[in-house]
């Protein structure tokens, strides 16, 4: 099937038109400056309760659909909690979050960033890495939850000799 020049241009100028409408920008939308606090909260109130192995504070931050995916291992909330209680809190970690960058569409919201994590265990050594993030977050009436939450490994835990 063969399309005249004049048809050709009319289906490309449409194009854009038929395109799905993402908002603009977060720093664009009205709120989008709250809603990025908001969702950074969120966020540092999972990581504090996870330091803590506060199950009750990691439930607060998450849906009842949460999912955790790191690299290959898929992990419910449950699941989540589950491990860092095994793990007990010997381990003093934390994890240095830079490079963010938030997109907002409505109820949802996604955030990818860099995540430095040190984790110091009870005989004083010492490991860390560097993982690249993506999360989603959900709006529930007016605070934001984490549904899904993936972190590849830039970096794989080295630890002190």
């Amino acid at each position: 099937m063969r399309f005249s020049p004049r048809l050709l241009a009319l289906l490309l100028l449409a194009v854009p038109l038929a395109a799905p409408s993402f908002a603009q920008d977060a720093e664009d939308t009205p709120g989008a400056a709250a809603d990025r606090l908001a969702i950074r909260a969120t966020l540092d109130g999972l990581y504090a309760a996870m330091y803590k192995v506060d199950a009750a504070g990691i439930m607060a931050s998450v849906t009842p659909q949460f999912l955790l995916l790191e690299g290959t291992l898929p992990l419910s909330s449950a699941e989540l909690i589950a491990r860092l209680q095994k793990g007990g809190t010997d381990t003093k970690w934390s994890a240095e979050f830079s490079d963010f960058r938030t997109r907002l569409q409505g109820d949802v919201a996604w955030t990818t960033l860099k995540n430095h994590e040190i984790a110091k265990g009870k005989d004083g050594k010492e490991c860390q890495a560097d993982f690249l993030e993506t999360i989603v977050f959900v709006r529930d009436g007016e605070r934001w939850l984490i549904d899904r939450y993936h972190a590849a490994e830039e970096n794989p835990w080295v630890c002190e000799e």
